[in-house]
């Protein structure tokens, strides 16, 4: 495992316990799997062996063991800090300006309200940190508000033309939906193909033939790019 300076002592010489439980990468795949379990589909035995194929290294299992603690950790800290703040600010920041460090300006600054409603800024008492209350803006049962839904009184930001939410799509918004989806799929592939690096292959053309960049394991079902023979 690759050394990290920012890992305290002390978390370096514990050893991860034996109960702590590993996590499953493919999780798409996982919750299929488990669907099928509880159907009884597949057995146990079948289970647990895509668990183990596809489940974390033990080096990111012992990482992300030692950054829940560190964080935990933090969490402890920084709790009694401003409980110490709190009862003497004075003595407190002079301490902290003797150890070289700062304090949070939000622990006595309050700050500007950015989200919509009517809900105030609170400070947690622990923490310090500042949080908005929940406070809906009029009160109205379900059956109201799917009503006002059928009428178009509901959601105005995302539907300013006021129609009635309980409906078909038109023509012409499955047009506009299919386009979107169109482009998404089209940025998410760019996305994957820069991030793989073109899937290992790169973005060079080779001195004889073309480069393909088309999907990996699609197999003889698609047209394979041109090849040259060097006579």
């Amino acid at each position: 495992m690759t050394k990290n300076k920012d890992i305290p002592t002390e978390f370096k010489r514990l050893k991860v316990p034996e109960n702590y439980k590993w996590e499953v990468h493919n999780l798409h795949a996982y919750a299929s799997k488990k669907e099928k379990f509880a159907k009884g589909e597949i057995t146990l035995q079948e289970l647990q062996e895509f668990e183990h194929q596809y489940r974390e290294s033990e080096e990111q299992r012992e990482w992300r063991w030692r950054r829940e603690h560190i964080m935990a950790e933090l969490e402890r800290e920084n709790a009694s800090n401003f409980r110490a703040f709190k009862e003497n600010g004075k003595e407190f920041a002079k301490k902290m300006f003797d150890m070289g460090r700062g304090i949070s300006k939000w622990w006595y600054t309050k700050p500007i309200k950015a989200a919509p409603g009517k809900g105030k800024l609170v400070q947690n008492p622990i923490t310090g940190n500042w949080q908005q209350e929940y406070k809906p803006n009029r009160s109205m049962n379900m059956r109201k508000w799917l009503d006002a839904a059928n009428q178009g009184k509901v959601m105005p930001h995302m539907n300013p033309t006021g129609q009635s939410l309980n409906r078909e799509p038109t023509e012409e918004e499955k047009g506009i939906s299919a386009e979107a989806k169109k482009s998404r799929g089209k940025k998410v592939w760019q996305w994957l193909l820069n991030e793989t690096d073109n899937f290992g292959r790169g973005w060079t053309d080779p001195k004889w033939g073309k480069l393909y960049k088309g999907r990996p394991g699609r197999g003889g079902r698609n047209r394979r790019p041109g090849t040259y023979t060097v006579k």
